[in-house]
């Protein structure tokens, strides 16, 4: 009988051991990483495919830009030329020309007209000014040593106003 004292008929009953907690939270909270990573995942490949499409969206606006370029005429390519240097840009007049003049000028130099011909390219300015030496500073950083600028100082002359002397001058402002 001593081996009866030994002997247990009842059924265990199964327990959940503290490990056996740790290692089911464990388990839990790595599967929830692995969902949140792959949600995270199908995200990115969407943002991509996104990307991508609006990738070939531009590539094809490109080439349908492109076939239109090569079937225009010399005469549509300089009007369209010409147009795309009238558009205003962010800075500036959109005419080169007025952006050179206004780069220039200085609150010495008085501005009577100024007359713009061929598409912002040339320009021609009446003004005046106190010092005869503001009229050659202003044509100096108008040429700006820019080797393409033809600038000319068609005239000038001292004029007396009110007791002062005032220099008129006329300038020719030309870009190729």
């Amino acid at each position: 009988m001593k081996h009866l004292n030994e002997l247990d008929f009842a059924a265990p009953r199964t327990r959940v051991t503290p490990w056996a907690t740790v290692a089911l939270c464990c388990a839990l909270l790595t599967g929830g990483f692995a969902a949140s990573e792959w949600s995270r995942v199908e995200q990115l490949r969407d943002e991509v495919d996104a990307i991508e499409s609006r990738i070939d969206q531009r590539k094809r606006a490109i080439e349908r830009e492109q076939r239109r370029q090569k079937s225009m005429t010399p005469e549509q390519r300089r009007i369209e030329r010409v147009l795309a240097e009238q558009r205003t840009r962010a800075q500036g007049s959109g005419l080169s020309v007025v952006d050179w003049i206004e780069h220039a000028w200085t609150p010495q130099i008085a501005l009577k007209s100024l007359t713009v011909d061929k598409a912002g390219r040339e320009a021609r300015i009446e003004g005046g000014a106190a010092e005869l030496s503001h009229i050659y500073i202003f044509v100096d950083r108008l040429n700006d040593r820019h080797p393409d600028r033809k600038i000319g100082l068609l005239q000038h002359r001292a004029k007396a106003e009110d007791g002062k002397n005032i220099f008129h001058f006329s300038l020719s402002i030309e870009h190729p």
